[in-house]
């Protein structure tokens, strides 16, 4: 399935590197730009989630990625991206600082500040997914 993401990134001297996949595939991207757009393969089970991991958070360097836009074989997830969820891996010392402790999972949440993977749920086929959602939307 033809995977289409566009992630902001934002560095001094360390750009961010992220990891996409799925449970089956996976690839990883320097984010060397302000803004980057990757096009990729990635294979997904008929249930299954797109996860984007943030592998190299540098504290030094304060380095973090956005998340702009998912497109997955074409079809826009804009109105379904908040529905993703951030879980983050915290370093040990600033975690054991805090007070209040912050959250083990964000969402809504599109930008992402320390290591960790950013997840959305996903079914197959997406048009299919995206209908159901709507037809169920009492709004």
């Amino acid at each position: 399935m033809q995977v289409d993401l566009t992630l902001t990134a934002d560095y001094k001297d360390i750009a961010p590197i992220c990891r996409v996949c799925s449970s089956i595939t996976s690839q990883t991207f320097r984010l060397d730009q302000k803004q980057n757009s990757i096009s990729t393969e990635i294979q997904f089970k008929n249930e299954d989630s797109i996860n984007i991991e943030f592998v190299n958070k540098d504290d030094n360097d304060d380095n973090t990625v956005e998340i702009l836009k998912v497109k997955l074989d074409g079809i826009d997830l804009q109105h379904f991206i908040y529905e993703g969820s951030f879980s983050p891996i915290y370093n040990k010392e600033w975690f054991e600082k805090q007070n209040p402790k912050p959250p083990l999972i964000y969402s809504p949440c599109t930008e992402l500040r320390h290591n960790g993977t950013w997840s959305l749920n996903i079914k197959l086929p997406v048009w299919k997914m995206i209908m159901n959602k709507w037809i169920a939307d009492e709004r």
